[in-house]
């Protein structure tokens, strides 16, 4: 951190301190998966955000904005804050987005603490983010408010024994706690649990485990892509998704649903947001996406929580007046922030920085020979259930 501080100051003594370029342009540094195992995220992150400028303009206020990208390639928290140091001293970016995985999330913190350079979290979704530094605003989800609307869901659907099987990461790891927390509360037990290395590819041992457990709902939060796939079709295999309610979070998101087989209709997931939602918000959104990306593109959460993000950092920007940026004014121009997004009604806290929003229960369904999440219960502004179990 010493060196940071070395550029910072030479920075300064240059004019060009981190948010000190042109007074009517503001920079924004964009930390993503652009290549690698993530990709799609990547891809995701970047069309979301061309979609927001196509919609509203490269200008919030009076002032111009501009997107500085860099890719991280995959999970690694160190290139995650070395990137950082760069965007935020050479680059001379005001505002750090991205972060698709939380331990790159937490690599950052300490160096956006030292500059305080606010940083949205597109999809990062660990809780314990929030409190690691006052720059963090979440644009996506904390994990804990899906975790719990799977517990309430379950519950309210008569279930009274339940199987875990989780990503053994610290979102995983999240989400067994506080479904298990909620979910025995009220009045429902664990049979079984487990949690899965990233690097499985063979997925039969753990489905045989959760089919011998005979558990009447199985909770589920794996990575998109090829782990959720395959772990999926073993449970296919062993009869699962069709004898029991399965309930996961972003698995069996639209734009992966083509990678699924028939067997995937009627399994659950929470989750902010659905594609087939109707709300003039989502309506304009999917109609400028088509138009840019072809009528076959499926939105997806991470599409969503990264739109939003950009939505938060044109509110920074235009509170901005003339002279240097002012992080300060930037972090309380969101505090507190209400407005409409595809995704339905949102609010930030403005004690926790915490996205207050809509939780959905989604079903897949074959709708006109299409599998779709069809939203099924909705749960209404979920505010922060893990601060409230972890006060200060």
């Amino acid at each position: 951190m010493r060196v940071l501080k070395q550029f910072a100051v030479a920075a300064v003594l240059f004019g060009f301190a981190a948010g000190g370029v042109k007074a009517d342009t503001v920079k924004v540094g964009v930390i993503g998966q652009f290549s690698g195992p993530y990709a799609q995220a990547g891809k995701q992150l970047r069309e979301s955000i061309e979609v927001y400028v196509a919609q509203h303009g490269a200008k919030a206020g009076s002032h111009d904005i501009e997107f500085v990208y860099k890719d991280i390639g995959g999970s690694n928290p160190a290139l995650a804050k070395s990137l950082a140091e760069q965007l935020i001293v050479k680059d001379r970016v005001s505002i750090l987005t991205g972060f698709y995985l939380s331990p790159e999330a937490t690599a950052v913190a300490s160096v956006i603490n030292e500059t305080k350079t606010p940083s949205v979290l597109s999809v990062s979704s660990a809780p314990q983010l929030m409190r690691m530094s006052p720059y963090f605003v979440r644009a996506g989800e904390n994990i804990w408010q899906p975790a719990y609307a799977q517990a309430d869901f379950a519950s309210e659907s008569g279930k009274r024994k339940a199987y875990i099987a989780v990503a053994d990461y610290a979102p995983g790891h999240e989400v067994q706690e506080a479904f298990t927390r909620r979910f025995t509360e009220k009045g429902g037990s664990i049979v079984g649990e487990d949690r899965i290395p990233l690097n499985t590819v063979d997925f039969a041992a753990f489905a045989e485990r959760i089919a011998n457990a005979a558990p009447d709902v199985i909770i589920t939060f794996l990575p998109n892509g090829a782990p959720s796939v395959g772990f999926f079709n073993a449970l296919a295999a062993h009869g699962l998704t069709k004898s029991t309610m399965i309930i996961g979070i972003a698995e069996t998101d639209d734009p992966d649903l083509h990678l699924y087989g028939p067997d995937i209709a009627g399994v659950y997931s929470a989750i902010f947001y659905a594609a087939s939602l109707k709300n003039p918000e989502n309506e304009a959104f999917t109609k400028v996406v088509t138009e840019k990306f072809g009528a076959d593109y499926r939105v997806g959460n991470n599409n969503i929580s990264p739109y939003d993000g950009i939505h938060l950092i044109y509110r920074m920007v235009e509170a901005q007046t003339d002279g240097p940026f002012n992080p300060d004014t930037a972090m309380a121009a969101v505090k507190g922030f209400a407005w409409n997004s595809p995704s339905g009604p949102k609010r930030i806290d403005p004690q926790t920085r915490e996205m207050n929003h809509n939780m959905y229960i989604r079903q897949v369904q074959n709708v006109n020979g299409r599998l779709q999440n069809v939203v099924v219960k909705t749960y209404e502004m979920v505010g922060n259930p893990w601060a409230e179990a972890h006060p200060q």
